[in-house]
């Protein structure tokens, strides 16, 4: 029985050292053996082999594929910063790839992975949108076009939470003016979100609470005529009749 443990152990180890870099090799059999390396998903390794195919045959015809997954090693252990950085090495300096649209399908996959929930600095949101409408442009044809445009609508829904969020921490805070200027961000720049109905409700709070009972009910004619179907569609009328009992007052306090 030791004996067949021994075997084994040696069997093992001499497939090892006969998988293993040889000084010999041509740009094309390293790279099939950093490639067999991250198809067995061993990532930090394959990208380490990955970074020697790039530093000892940087003119050769495997430089793009090296560099590509290079960056794919790095995507694959989640760290979007260096993958980011590797796909755009292939981008600007490889121009004429072919990879260089999935490069920057993957780019732009990276800044998603590191675009943070709303409340947080939306820097990565933005770049990802970017590098989407840049894949997009560059490669109107190209078939994962649809899966870009659905993170940008995605991304986008990101954003105007981030601003109706502030919208509500403003008016709560009693800073009426501040919370009408993020509700109408909301309304011109995401004007394909879902919270556009809550965003124009809004306003209408912000004004009424401010005692600015004209704009309020100028917003609610607004929300009636781009609105009529909201869910929000009751408390608007509950509040428009409250708008109309201040005007009310203010017009027997003129005389």
């Amino acid at each position: 029985m030791k004996r067949l443990v021994l075997l084994i152990t040696l069997l093992g180890l001499m497939g090892c050292a006969g998988n293993r870099p040889k000084s010999g090799w041509k740009a094309e059999e390293y790279f099939q053996y950093a490639k067999s390396l991250f198809n067995d998903e061993d990532y930090l390794i394959s990208s380490q082999e990955f970074q020697i195919i790039m530093l000892r045959f940087p003119g050769s015809s495997i430089a793009d594929s090296a560099q590509f997954y290079l960056a794919e090693s790095h995507f694959m252990m989640e760290e979007y910063i260096v993958a980011a950085a590797e796909y755009e090495k292939l981008i600007n300096n490889m121009p004429k790839s072919p990879l260089v649209p999935d490069a920057q399908f993957k780019l732009a996959e990276s800044y998603y992975h590191l675009s943070p929930r709303p409340a947080l600095d939306q820097k990565y949101t933005l770049m990802a949108i970017r590098a989407y409408q840049n894949f997009i442009e560059d490669n109107p044809t190209h078939k994962l076009k649809e899966n870009a445009e659905r993170r940008i609508a995605e991304l986008r829904d990101k954003l105007a939470m981030k601003a109706y969020t502030n919208a509500e921490i403003y008016r709560k805070m009693k800073k009426y003016r501040a919370a009408i200027i993020y509700y109408k961000e909301v309304l011109e720049k995401y004007y394909d979100s879902d919270l556009l109905d809550e965003a124009q409700y809004g306003i209408i709070e912000a004004n009424y609470e401010a005692g600015n009972y004209n704009d309020a009910a100028r917003e609610i004619e607004k929300f009636r005529e781009r609105f009529p179907q909201s869910p929000l569609k009751e408390k608007v009328d509950e509040l428009a009749a409250e708008v109309q009992t201040e005007l009310a007052a203010q017009d027997d306090h003129a005389y």
